[in-house]
Formats: C-alpha cells, structure tokens, sequence
C-alpha cells in the first residue's frame, strides 16, 4: 500500500510539474503505459481499462485519445505509427529510446535493447551538418509464433 500511495504522489507530482490536471482517468492511463514493456495502441489501453474500472470511474476511447494526446504534447509518452497498418502505438517517454521488431503477420511488437545506429547518427551528423533530433529503427518479420 506504501508503494502505491508513493506511485501515486510521484505520478501527481509529475503532472503538476508539466501542468497537467490530474484525473482519475489520467492516471490510469499513465499507470497502465507504465505497466507495458511495449507500445500499445489506444484501442487496447481502452480495452484494459474499461474491464478494470468501475461504472463511476468509466473511460470512453475518445477520453483515452485526449489523455493520450496530452502526455505526448509534454513528452511524457511517444507515439509512433509502425507496423502493417500503421496503427499509432504509445508507450512511456524514457530517456534512452528504443527500436522494434515487428512481426508482419500478426503485428507483435519487441523492443529491441540498445542503439545500434548512436555512432552513425554522429558520423552523419557531422558530414551533413545536421543537427539530429531524433531516429527511429524498425525492423520487419515473422515472430516465432507465427512461423509455427
């Protein structure tokens, strides 16, 4: 119970910090991204929450996108577009970013740990004068599963 009330006044404190209202839908939101090893879509955090909340406590999947919307406006949470549909997936801001494997029969999604590209990105830089922000690494094929 410590642990909880100590998540709930970290994640409290983190939206006052970034001017965020907090919501009882906010912070399910938040705590089930934080719950996730790998991106999920919005459909699937309202598909989780709506199993786990109670009636007065409802979330529709249009409150779930505005939340979302917000975390991504203060970089709390990514939100990328990968896969065969290019469906936008969530997950947590983390300083040290991720890439992805990514099956294209069923759409699984691994994260892959570690930067392969850190020195290239430099060397690129420096040729072309660019000043890199960002990059992202996706990586396409059949998951084990699916090749069963």
């Amino acid at each position: 119970m410590v642990n909880k009330q100590k998540n709930l006044d970290e994640m409290a404190n983190l939206f006052k910090k970034n001017g965020i209202k907090n919501t009882k839908q906010r912070q399910r939101v938040f705590d089930y991204l934080a719950s996730c090893n790998q991106p999920v879509t919005a459909d699937a955090i309202y598909d989780a929450l709506k199993i786990e909340l109670l009636n007065d406590d409802r979330v529709n999947l249009s409150t779930v996108y505005r939340v979302l919307d917000i975390f991504v406006k203060n970089r709390l949470v990514t939100k990328t577009s990968f896969g065969n549909d290019y469906k936008a997936v969530f997950e947590l801001y983390r300083v040290e970013h991720r890439h992805h494997l990514i099956c294209v029969r069923c759409n699984a999604i691994t994260a892959i740990k570690g930067c392969p590209l850190k020195g290239y990105e430099q060397s690129l830089s420096q040729a072309t004068h660019f000043k890199i922000l960002e990059h992202r690494l996706e990586i396409l094929g059949v998951c084990p599963k699916c090749q069963n």
